[in-house]
């Protein structure tokens, strides 16, 4: 029996369907991932399956030992400390350990013996399966490995609502290792980890017993860690099923609704990327076989109508071949009709490629330095850094979180450190400055003023976001549409230096992809800080580290 199973799971928003019909399994020991654009649903399968809401239609089964222990609360609808926080999620395995100990007072003072034993056979089964023996200690390397070594002691005492979005969300993630749960599920793990934690959460996942399923951006994660990967976005796998005549593009029997792929992300990506090879080429080749087969029906159908002109022969023999002519003709249109009726059968549909393209307007050629740092620091939050940046170069910056990349960007794109800061150094910039920052846009932020807050961003977005979202308010859009917008309208001051913190936050796989590229072929000058171990590991230009 699988470990986790869902059957023909629909859901929908606002009476608009986002699932339809959606199943898959995960067996013990497999480590699932859920893909696909922002806004298909990943989230809402992954609380689904998780059983922490009810699908409007399908069935879900979860296999495991006491899954009632796992309903971790969610930390952002949580009031106190982090301490209560604590108390709260971990309260059933405390409270394992105290019948635990009941049972075995209980033994020694020989009450009740058979019953007592029971108990404690029980008890301490369940004491084993979730090591609470080593609870305390498990606490405090996991939160030390995830960066939230300074909640210990009285640290704990620290109010969650004075904790950033990342800490918070850190701290659940560190909750629901801790509890050791048989069926493991996680939505973006790797959110707000630097490169260390992350580290930890891959041995710590590729050592889970159990199944797992997950949803992540994360591509380096996603390479290190899966052994299945479900793709959410199946238009492009069932119009090539559609020509194939095939039902569905599934990859496997084990899933409706989704394409399965064996294996870790650079497979998957080769398997996309030579589906949408495949697409466009069938789309070619059958408009070029529809284009063949309207001329061949038109020729036909002269003939059929008495186009045939013969050169000799009159009366009677004139006509039979005319006759002839004119019923071989029929015969072809007839062909032509059930060839045309085949290809329609079969027909793809043109391959979407708006919403993947970036339109970077290409600066100026210039010369000289664009970025000139020389000692730079912010006492607590950026050591000394010195780099000069040549025009048209392209920098990465990468360090653990905390170490002050998003200062140092923030300080090159106004040119002045933060206010209220003991700084020291200076940073001189081109002033044709873009900005995309880490956080998703605010009112106010650069770009973003009252009428684009309200109607949208207009035409900027063309190429970045479908045009049925030139319009719309910033507030309504998806996270990944949102942080589109943050480009747009930083490519929308034709900027000569271009500065983005964590470029690949909120967006979806197939764009990351695009936007990766079309930095590639910029010839401005870029400065880039990020996380992204895929980003880092296949950046082209300088790098720096800060420490």
């Amino acid at each position: 029996m699988s470990a986790i199973s869902l059957e023909n799971i629909s859901f929908s928003y606002s009476s608009k369907p986002l699932l339809e019909n959606i199943s898959l399994q995960v067996e013990k020991g497999e480590r699932a991932f859920l893909v696909g654009r922002n806004g298909c649903g990943k989230t809402t399968l992954l609380r689904i399956a998780s059983q922490d809401l009810l699908p409007e239609q399908g069935k879900v089964k979860v296999v495991g030992t006491n899954t009632e222990f796992f309903q971790v609360p969610a930390i952002e609808h949580f009031r106190g400390s982090a301490r209560d926080y604590l108390e709260c999620a971990l309260c059933p395995l405390r409270n394992i350990a105290t019948q635990f100990q009941d049972a075995t007072n209980q033994i020694s003072q020989g009450v009740s013996a058979v019953h007592a034993e029971q108990c404690y056979d029980r008890l301490l089964a369940l004491m084993s399966c979730f090591d609470i023996w080593s609870l305390e200690a498990r606490l405090t390397e996991v939160l030390a490995r995830l960066g939230l070594g300074v909640l210990t002691g009285s640290g704990r005492d620290r109010s969650l609502s004075s904790m950033s979005p990342g800490e918070r969300g850190r701290l659940q993630l560190a909750v629901t290792l801790i509890m050791k749960p048989e069926v493991l599920i996680l939505d973006e793990p790797t959110n707000h980890l630097d490169a260390r934690a992350i580290d930890f959460l891959v041995g710590t996942v590729n050592n889970w017993k159990g199944a797992v399923l997950m949803s992540s951006h994360d591509r380096a994660f996603i390479e290190d860690t899966a052994t299945v990967i479900y793709d959410m976005d199946v238009a492009l796998w069932n119009e090539l099923a559609k020509a194939t005549g095939s039902s569905q593009a599934t990859g496997s029997s084990q899933a409706t609704g989704l394409y399965r792929c064996a294996g870790a992300y650079s497979k998957y990506l080769a398997e996309k990327t030579n589906a949408r090879r495949k697409h466009r080429e069938l789309h070619a080749a059958q408009q070029a076989e529809k284009r063949l087969l309207r001329k061949h029906r038109q020729e036909a159908s002269k003939i059929a109508r008495g186009g045939v002109r013969l050169a000799s022969g009159e009366g009677k023999a004139k006509k039979f071949f005319s006759d002839r002519a004119a019923a071989t003709a029929q015969r072809r249109m007839r062909n032509d009709d059930n060839r045309g009726e085949r290809l329609n059968e079969k027909e793809v549909r043109k391959p979407r490629s708006y919403d993947l393209t970036f339109e970077f307007k290409q600066p100026a050629a210039r010369t000289g330095v664009a970025v000139a740092a020389r000692n730079a620091a912010v006492a607590g939050r950026l050591a000394p850094v010195s780099f000069d940046l040549s025009c048209g170069e392209h920098l990465l910056v990468t360090g653990a979180n905390g170490s002050g990349k998003s200062t140092l960007l923030t300080w090159i794109y106004r040119e002045y450190p933060p206010a209220g800061a003991k700084s020291s150094g200076s940073i001189c910039a081109e002033r044709k400055v873009g900005l995309v920052p880490q956080q998703l846009p605010q009112k106010g932020d650069p770009g973003f003023t009252a009428t684009v807050w309200e109607n949208g961003i207009g035409e900027v977005g063309k190429g970045v976001l479908h045009p049925s979202l030139w319009r719309k308010p910033i507030p309504e859009l998806s996270a990944g549409n949102q942080r589109r917008a943050q480009i747009a309208l930083a490519l929308a001051t034709a900027p000569s230096l271009l500065i983005i913190d964590e470029p690949t936050n909120y967006l979806d796989l197939q764009v990351m992809q695009a936007l990766e590229a079309a930095l590639k072929a910029w010839t401005g000058t870029v400065v880039v800080a990020s996380h992204d171990r895929w980003l880092i590991n296949h950046w082209q230009g300088r790098k720096i580290n800060i420490c």
